[in-house]
């Protein structure tokens, strides 16, 4: 079973492609695990957050540039349940 919430798409002249950041972890909890990690994001521009329970995994895209992508994933390596962040 894999959950997945995503940003609304936008067309028009305005729409920029921007670089995209994913990130990956392990997780072994999840109650109130995505609240906890949407009041972390909140300030990035999330495109995608899903959870994976058969494979007890997290993905994230973040788009847009301009932050620290290592920042990020240190702040989530920190959520109580989520374990082995990555990013590319």
């Amino acid at each position: 079973m894999t959950a997945v919430v995503s940003a609304p798409e936008y067309a028009g002249p305005e729409l920029v492609e921007r670089p995209m950041t994913v990130f990956t972890a392990q997780i072994v909890e999840t109650t109130g695990l995505l609240a906890r990690i949407a009041v972390l994001l909140n300030p990035y521009d999330v495109r995608t957050i899903s959870l994976c329970l058969e494979r007890c995994e997290l993905r994230i895209v973040v788009e847009g540039n301009g932050f620290d992508a290592g920042r990020v994933a240190a702040r989530l390596d920190k959520v109580v349940g989520v374990l082995d962040v990555s990013y590319s």
